[in-house]
Order: C-alpha cells, then sequence, then structure tokens
C-alpha cells in the first residue's frame, strides 16, 4: 500500500509541476475580412413518389424487405406467410390489423405495428398494390 500511495502522490506531483512550467507564447493574429460574393444557394429538390404509384410502394417495400426478402418470397423470421403474390385486398386488412394492433398473426404482431406506425393509408395501399404484383 505504500508503493502505491508514493507512486500516487509522485505522480500527481509530477502532473501539477508539469502543467506549471509551460510558457504562454501564443499570439493572436488577426487578418482582415475577405469580400465574399453573395450567390444564389444550390438547392437540389427531392420529391418523393406518388402515394399510388408503384414507386411508392416500392420505396415503401424497402423497409419490408429485410425480413420478407427483395422479392417477398421468404418467411419472415421463418414464421410468416409469403406475401408476394397475396391480394392487395388481403394484405391492406393485414397492414391496417397490424397498425391498430389488433391482429398477430404469427407472434410478430408488435414488430409489424412498428412497421405500419409510419405509413397512412394512400402508402399502405401503394405497398399493398406493389406487394401483390411481386
Amino acid at each position: 500500500m505504500k508503493k502505491f500511495t508514493i507512486l500516487s502522490l509522485a505522480t500527481v506531483a509530477l502532473m501539477f509541476t508539469a502543467c506549471g512550467d509551460k510558457e504562454k507564447t501564443t499570439e493572436a493574429t488577426v487578418e482582415a475580412p475577405v469580400a465574399v460574393e453573395a450567390t444564389a444557394p444550390v438547392v437540389a429538390e427531392v420529391t418523393a413518389p406518388a402515394a399510388g404509384s408503384d414507386d411508392a410502394g416500392k420505396t415503401a417495400f424497402a423497409a419490408c424487405a429485410a425480413c420478407h426478402g427483395a422479392d417477398g418470397k421468404l418467411a419472415a423470421l421463418g414464421k410468416s406467410a409469403i406475401i408476394a403474390g397475396q391480394s392487395s385486398a388481403d394484405l391492406l386488412t393485414k397492414m391496417k390489423g397490424y397498425k391498430a394492433g389488433t391482429i398477430d398473426l404469427t407472434g410478430n404482431g408488435m414488430l409489424m405495428k412498428g412497421q405500419m406506425a409510419n405509413l397512412d393509408d394512400a402508402k399502405m395501399e401503394a405497398l399493398a398494390t406493389y406487394i401483390s404484383k411481386l
């Protein structure tokens, strides 16, 4: 214990000594302001696909592909039915049920509820239409 205490005190003493030895030799320099011409900012316009288009469904499906596969032909987490090719009406009913938290077909109801939370009715319709065509 004495060695530890002596070593600790020596370390602290060196730290304080080293901090006090430094001379402050920083010089402040001031540069003259540079004139800058005002230009119009470049703004890239990003538009989301229309909710009823296949592009909107494809865009929304990107989040689904992680579990259901890029073509919708994968049983999500080894539990779900294949969603590719199901009728859009059936898919839409399931999506709305998951969003409302009223269905849980394979034990993934809470996961699906979270996935559907950010989709409005138009996006769900576009997604259901897209999946039905896979």
